[in-house]
């Protein structure tokens, strides 16, 4: 059997003292958050992925320039791969966030928020994303 392989962006912006991340919760989810990520189509790559699907979950273009490292997790029927993207290398940034929240306009169907978390205060993470967010984490605050 073939695993499910889904890929997505980990948005992260520097502000004086603090690292936020911009994570989703499902509206499918009470509690748990988790990077913006989605399912490969049939001859995509990673990167063409994670792109697409970004765009598609928060109305954000992001070029693939300004892809950095990727973290993957492997589960048992999905793997994740997740690609940091630096805030400052998006075009207008702030017309889509109202202090630290998504606009709802841009909100998609399977969301129902999207918001950025400084990464010392981090909600419940999805447990497929756990360990490839403690990476992040890890990195970041290096």
């Amino acid at each position: 059997m073939n695993k499910i392989k889904a890929f997505g962006i980990c948005l992260y912006k520097v502000e004086q003292n603090t690292i936020k991340v911009l994570l989703c919760k499902s509206v499918n989810s009470i509690n748990r958050w988790g990077f913006l990520k989605g399912v490969a189509l049939e001859g995509e790559t990673h990167q063409e992925t994670a792109l697409r699907e970004f765009e598609e979950e928060s109305g954000i273009q992001v070029e693939k320039n300004s892809l950095e490292e990727f973290f993957a997790q492997s589960n048992d029927l999905k793997d994740i791969g997740i690609y940091l993207v630096n805030y400052k290398n998006v075009i207008d940034g702030e017309s889509y966030f109202l202090e630290d929240n998504l606009y709802a306009r841009f909100l998609c169907s399977e969301n129902s928020e999207v918001k950025f978390f400084d990464i010392n205060h981090l909600p419940l993470i999805k447990k497929k994303q756990m360990i490839l967010t403690q990476e992040i984490v890890n990195l970041l605050q290096r």
